[in-house]
């Protein structure tokens, strides 16, 4: 009966696992894995990694349409027009009739070249590259739960493993006892109960294994979607369950996005300037029109006009202050932002690195418990050989050791748990 509890809290550890997880990627059949070579392969794998190129490939976009502003632009324009009036000389020259026709047609060709925009077409290159990487950091802080899921993932399958090897030394244990209880049937020592209460344990061993490797099977099915390749001949490698807990330094992806949001607030103040900044431009237009140029010439006539302009908009002082200010809060709501991380990360840290210590001293005290638990096992054995006790009694000392077993397996599993999940606050 005691096993049948066990089992069930074991259940209930496995599922708390794998709660919310979804699949990722794997090595090649028969190959030693580690948790961490698990997660690359997981990222790699995930779909979502894909939009980095796709990032990488609209911000290329961008900054070639942006530098394109350096590129002559030409523009062509026609007109065709009635007037109800056109001018008319005062007075007559002999010889010179002048009129002008009241149909008015023109086709125009201007090429104008930037030579000084002020700054905005580098701003704009700046604001487009300050813009991918906030794109960029954001994926990675969206990607980074990957690596939890799967770890939960891994640790649930070592320890299922470990509970298969529990179930393993127990059976040998059941089986050593059927063989001393057989020899002392033959020779009448012994009751056909106490056998049978040996065969039913064994049954209960057997099942509650199948049972095992059926939650094993599954959590190999998840690890395999997750890393993409088949995992079910893998080897896990366990975790060193050391760790410094002196030196936590934070190193978070959520950071790296915050100093992304902060270079793009600053490009965005930069860009203010050039607003304000002249800007200079090379212009040629020639065309045909009727008029030309000398509107006092009849018919049609090319022409050109070459110069240089000039645009400054001093539209932009108007508002120049609220945007600097706006600017300026944006900055700050960031800074807060990532105050409040930074705080609520240090709460999670205390209270993580106090539960590593408690689990740690607890799996010190599990290991001397299995040594006594081992010890009255051994003990109750002899005891019932001799006729001292009961086969009932003998397999209470059983159970009592095969528990103290899986509660320091469990207990491992769960310190490893509290030192990666204090690696994930941290960014290790």
């Amino acid at each position: 009966m005691k096993r049948v509890f066990t089992y069930c809290g074991l259940h209930a550890l496995i599922l708390l696992l794998g709660l919310n997880c979804r699949p990722l990627s794997a090595q090649d059949n028969g190959n030693m894995v580690s948790i961490g070579e698990c997660v690359e392969m997981a990222r790699l794998n995930y779909p979502q990694i894909k939009q980095f190129n796709l990032i990488d490939e609209a911000e290329q976009y961008d900054i070639s349409n942006a530098g394109l502003n350096w590129v002559p632009h030409l523009t062509v324009t026609g007109k065709a027009s009635y007037q109800s009036d056109v001018v008319e000389m005062p007075f007559e020259i002999p010889g010179y009739d002048f009129n002008l026709p009241h149909d008015q047609y023109s086709l125009a060709g201007e090429v104008s070249q930037s030579i000084w925009d002020g700054g905005t077409t580098r701003n704009r290159k700046d604001n487009i590259r300050a813009g991918a990487e906030v794109q960029r950091k954001q994926l990675e802080v969206n990607m980074y739960s990957i690596r939890e899921r799967v770890e939960n993932i891994y640790l649930g399958i070592l320890l299922i493993d470990k509970q298969i090897k529990q179930n393993g030394i127990l059976e040998e244990s059941l089986q050593r006892n059927r063989n001393e209880v057989l020899a002392m049937l033959e020779n009448g020592m012994a009751y056909r109960s106490d056998l049978n209460i040996v065969d039913v344990n064994i049954l209960n061993c057997r099942q509650q294994l199948s049972q095992l490797q059926a939650d094993r099977s599954a959590y190999i099915k998840m690890l395999s979607k997750f890393t993409g390749k088949d995992m079910s001949s893998a080897e896990f490698a366990e975790p060193s369950d050391s760790m410094d807990l002196g030196s936590l330094e934070t190193d978070r992806p959520e950071l790296r996005l915050y100093d992304a949001r902060i270079a793009q607030n600053n490009v965005s103040r930069e860009e203010l300037q050039t607003r304000i900044s002249p800007k200079f431009n090379l212009s040629f237009q020639g065309g045909i029109g009727q008029p030309g140029l000398n509107m006092l010439k009849e018919g049609f006539a090319p022409y050109y006009v070459a110069g240089i302009k000039m645009q400054w908009n001093f539209g932009d002082l108007y508002t120049r202050k609220n945007d600097i200010r706006k600017i300026e809060n944006d900055r700050q709501t960031i800074e807060s932002e990532r105050e409040t991380f930074l705080f609520n990360t240090s709460m999670d840290i205390i209270d993580q690195v106090n539960a590593i210590q408690k689990a740690r001293d607890v799996l010190r005290q599990d290991r001397e418990i299995v040594t006594l638990r081992g010890q009255i096992r051994a003990s109750g054995e002899e005891q019932y050989s001799e006729g001292v006790i009961k086969m009932t009694d003998l397999m209470d000392m059983i159970d009592d050791e095969h528990d103290a077993r899986v509660s320091e397996s469990i207990h491992q599993i769960q310190l490893l748990m509290e030192i990666f999940k204090l690696k994930n606050t941290l960014g290790q």
